[in-house]
């Protein structure tokens, strides 16, 4: 089988499957609790520590979470929202964040600005500049997107909001594990990720970097009990001030676990090996009749859009997992300001990880050549 839904979710490696189960038989055999404790390094140390190095931050600042938009979510209403706050998005902003700001549009009356995009479909980072101010109290950017292969500069967008008192999102939900990230190169205020796409890890698994700057400043919604308590007068005391103060202590400790295992052999493996696979596919496809490839901008990396003239994405997609092949017939409507905006619909999705290899794409273009 050959797996270019990556974007999607990533293939977990046999160890990581391994790591899984023998978590699940031990608690099968000694019971939940007893399981969790035994494997404490792991859970309340070592997760956090490899997630710090991915990101080149520190462990206090990493909170986990059960996915990317929860963890966007989450700090997101923790912000101290203001009536008629600005906010600031990309046209590749992912829908499922802008459903949330539509209810702080309802609470507050923020208002969100959709930042312009040059001829070739680079962020504008001249309009930011000059439209930047006191009144914008978030800009966020979603580093990658669903729905292309567009890397959109992140690092130059933190350099122009440093001297803004406005709080700094990105979304890495497509990136990380994709691209390396540095949170100091990048200077946001917090950063959020899958665990289940490019990591190649388990899904139910996400987590957030939470800067030190946003912690001083935000509150959570709600603290649960593991990072709080409560005294016999109905006093709650606040634990720690670290990131995990937005976890809640429920999770699956397997699948933290299994993220554990993924994101360390992420960090083994140079993230160059997979870009000579994608620069292959992606000529290859954009010399093929029929195929209209989608890639705004100059930089690309991990997915590949494009529409059939003569098949459906649908239908393009079901005949290819015939044939041994995982793609997805993505929706326009998940990235909706850009791919919307474009007249898109649905359309064809491929992404690739560092096991994927040139044989691969061979036989992807030899069955598309059916067609």
């Amino acid at each position: 089988m050959i797996h270019f839904n990556t974007a999607g979710a990533g293939r977990v490696s046999s160890e990581t499957l391994r790591l899984m189960q023998t978590y699940l038989q031990e608690e099968y055999e000694t019971g939940a609790y007893e399981t969790e404790l035994s494997y404490a390094a792991t859970l309340d140390g070592e997760v956090y520590e490899n997630i710090a190095r991915l990101l080149g931050a520190k462990p206090r600042n990493i909170a986990l979470f059960d996915g990317a938009t929860k963890a966007w979510i989450t700090a997101l209403n923790a912000l101290n929202w203001s009536l008629g706050a600005r906010v600031v998005v990309t046209p590749y902003e992912y829908a499922g964040n802008l459903i949330a700001l539509s209810e702080l549009q309802r609470r507050y009356g923020i208002v969100i600005d959709v930042m312009p995009l040059l001829p070739n479909g680079d962020l504008d980072l001249q309009w930011l500049a000059q439209h930047m101010s006191a009144q914008v109290m978030l800009v966020s950017v979603v580093h990658v997107p669903s729905c292309c292969g567009i890397v959109n500069d992140v690092e130059a967008v933190g350099h122009i909001l440093r001297d803004f008192p406005c709080y700094y999102f990105v979304d890495a939900c497509q990136s990380a594990g994709l691209l390396p990230l540095d949170m100091l190169a990048i200077g946001a205020d917090v950063l959020t990720a899958a665990g289940r796409k490019f990591l190649c890890g388990p899904r139910g698994t996400g987590f957030a970097y939470l800067s030190d700057a946003f912690l001083a400043a935000a509150q959570p919604r709600f603290t649960d009990l593991s990072r709080a308590s409560v005294d016999a007068q109905g006093g709650v005391s606040l634990g720690a001030d670290d990131a995990r103060r937005y976890e809640y202590a429920e999770r699956n400790n397997a699948a933290v676990v299994g993220l554990n295992q993924a994101i360390k052999e992420r960090l083994s493996v140079a993230y160059s090996v997979e870009r000579g696979v994608y620069r292959h596919l992606y000529q290859q496809l954009a010399q093929t009749a029929h195929i209209h490839v989608i890639a705004p901008g100059t930089q690309q990396a991990g997915i590949i859009a494009f529409t059939h003239d003569r098949c459906s994405a649908t239908e393009l997609v079901a005949y290819m997992r015939t044939q041994g092949v995982n793609s997805w017939p993505g929706y326009a409507s998940h990235t909706p300001y850009y791919m919307l905006g474009q007249g898109h619909d649905r359309f064809v999705r491929l992404s690739i990880n560092n096991k994927n290899n040139l044989d691969d794409v061979g036989v992807f273009m030899a069955l598309l050549a059916k067609l």
